[in-house]
């Protein structure tokens, strides 16, 4: 299978991401790096540099996704206090929406 997981590079993320891969899938990652960190990526997965605020057509269309594992979120509390429209707009609204 062709799967494609948002915040593959973050904690949570990168462990789905070996699970697919240690049964055989192809994997492709999205995640904008801003709290994942590219080391947690396997050098077998391909690496998406993207805000999952955007549009993310493009990327499943070229991957071939057949399956999406979406585990990007913006989760810390204080954030989502001090700003609610980045917070609704990582955590709620589609890509591309709200723009």
């Amino acid at each position: 299978m062709r799967a494609l997981v948002t915040g593959g590079a973050g904690f949570i993320g990168s462990h789905v991401v070996d699970a697919l891969l240690a049964r055989g899938d192809e994997v492709h990652v999205v995640d904008d790096l801003s709290k994942g960190k590219r080391e947690r990526v396997p050098t077998a997965a391909t690496l998406h540099v993207h805000d999952i605020r955007e549009p993310l057509d493009t990327i499943v269309r070229e991957s071939g996704a057949e399956g999406i594992v979406h585990l990007a979120a913006q989760a810390d509390v204080r954030v989502s206090v001090a700003d609610p429209a980045f917070d609704a707009g990582v955590n709620v609204l589609p890509p591309g929406g709200g723009r």
